[in-house]
């Protein structure tokens, strides 16, 4: 993925989301129905999702996006507090899970590569 690609964060701390916008050509979402509405109107090369944004969590949006794409989800990063390997299995192996503290710099290795 480029720099010039388009990529949904889906997280409602104003300060997480102006530090992606200044690395990443972005859109910001600052709860899951935000999340869910842009999604049905844009694509984008991929999407960072914190688990814990109000009104529809980052695990509805996980299950907007299954039912809406399938089951995979290569281009999906979730960021949580929580233990990875917890989440894993609840949301699946195949999910790229991060934990907050590092969120930053593990979605720019992430998505950059």
């Amino acid at each position: 993925m480029g720099r010039e690609d388009k990529v949904l964060v889906v997280e409602n701390n104003p300060a997480i989301c102006r530090e992606m916008e200044q690395r990443f050509n972005c859109d910001c979402a600052t709860d899951g129905w935000d999340a869910i509405e842009k999604l049905e109107t844009h694509d984008y090369a991929a999407i960072v999702i914190d688990a814990d944004v109000p009104h529809h969590s980052g695990y509805g949006v996980l299950t907007y996006l299954r039912e809406e794409v399938g089951g995979e989800l290569p281009n999906v990063i979730f960021i949580t507090n929580n233990d990875r390997d917890e989440i894993r299995r609840r949301v699946g192996n195949t999910l790229t899970v991060v934990t907050k503290a590092n969120a930053m710099d593990e979605v720019t290795r992430v998505l950059l590569g």
